[in-house]
């Protein structure tokens, strides 16, 4: 992502303004408060003084400005049964970013959209996901696995600030590929015959098959503050999601799905037979299931789905995500399709153990 020199500008200018307002508040306090004889008037005075934590901080949607999480970020040690059957270390990376903050606030005023409530941000957001055969592929190689840019716009509801059961819908606009180029059999059996030169199984080869689709979205996302499981307190949120794959995108143009001489049969396989629709319920849990070392503090249930034949191909995960002695330590697994962009139509089994972060 580029940031162009007025934006560079703008921060610089904020960052300055804001330093300098608590400089000023600070001299202020030494001025002033030890003219006070009585010792809580002058501490009291202090804390009038003090930088205050903004408390109309965003509950939902992991912040309003600035570069915040998208997805969670993940590193872990993961399996699979469509693949070598060798573990292999996999992460993904995901991140937003606001952008014409000026432009999309001109407009809610124009049409008279209650900011306070329903703030809206533009967000320009990426997500990778690559894998690396650590020890069990001669060069321990590193495989792109999913790019996914999106450009998206998220209102909230029921109130950004102080809110009770908020939520918020996103619409957006994203491309997804696994960013690789094989996409002719001459091309393929290239690739297979240089994996055999190396002594590497055929799967490799087939990993640098391109897949790629342009898609719109719309995901609605609630925060339910009372508990879903009455003897544990914590916050139930839901997320429901529609993504569209298009015959023909403005980035990837038609979609790059599976071929025939791919060898899997003669029938067509849209990736809408496979997903499209999800549905996910995440739990987190407060403070009260914690030992001196361990803290449960997530489990997340998802099920996903195609819109053009709805159940026919399903995919289930279970989330376990916990605090051991400080580390975010993460167990998953999954059963169905999608495992793979390469592999989207078969039906893969996957476990995985790592690090995940929500923040």
């Amino acid at each position: 992502m580029t940031l162009y020199p007025a934006s560079i500008g703008c921060v610089i200018i904020t960052l300055v303004a804001i330093s300098t307002g608590y400089a000023a508040e600070s001299d202020q306090a030494f001025l002033t408060c030890p003219t006070f004889s009585d010792d809580q008037v002058r501490l009291a005075c202090y804390d009038s003084y003090a930088p205050r934590e903004e408390s109309m901080q965003p509950l939902l949607g992991n912040g309003v400005d600035g570069l915040t999480m998208h997805e969670p970020n993940k590193l872990l040690a993961r399996l699979d049964s469509q693949d070598e059957r060798v573990h292999y270390m996999d992460a993904t990376l995901s991140v937003k970013y606001p952008v014409l903050n000026p432009v999309v606030d001109a407009i809610s005023s124009v049409i008279n959209i209650d900011r306070v409530r329903n703030t809206p941000r533009l967000y320009l957001a990426f997500t990778t996901r690559f894998s690396q055969y650590v020890a069990t592929r001669q060069s321990s190689p590193v495989v792109a696995r999913r790019y996914n840019p999106e450009l998206f716009l998220r209102v909230w509801r029921d109130g950004v600030y102080d809110r009770t059961n908020p939520s918020y819908w996103d619409f957006g606009y994203g491309h997804e590929s696994n960013g690789q180029r094989i996409s002719d059999p001459q091309g393929y059996r290239l690739a297979a015959d240089a994996a055999d030169l190396r002594g590497d199984p055929e799967i490799t080869a087939r990993e640098s098959i391109s897949r790629g689709w342009d898609y719109l979205s719309i995901d609605w996302v609630k925060e339910w503050n009372t508990p879903f499981l009455a003897n544990l307190a914590g916050r139930t949120e839901t997320q429901f999601e529609y993504r569209h794959y298009l015959d023909h995108g403005l980035f990837q143009g038609d979609p790059e799905e599976y071929n025939v001489w791919e060898g899997d049969g003669a029938e067509s396989r849209p990736r809408a037979n496979y997903s499209g629709l999800q549905f996910a319920l995440a739990y987190t849990l407060q403070d009260e299931p914690c030992s001196d070392w361990v803290c449960f503090e997530r489990v997340e249930l998802e099920h996903t789905t195609g819109y053009a034949r709805p159940f026919d191909n399903n995919s289930t995960s279970l989330e376990v995500t916990t605090q051991l002695a400080g580390i975010p330590l993460y167990f998953w697994a999954r059963t169905g399709y999608n495992s793979d962009l390469v592999d989207y139509y078969k039906y893969t089994n996957s476990w995985g153990i790592g690090m995940e972060f929500l923040r």
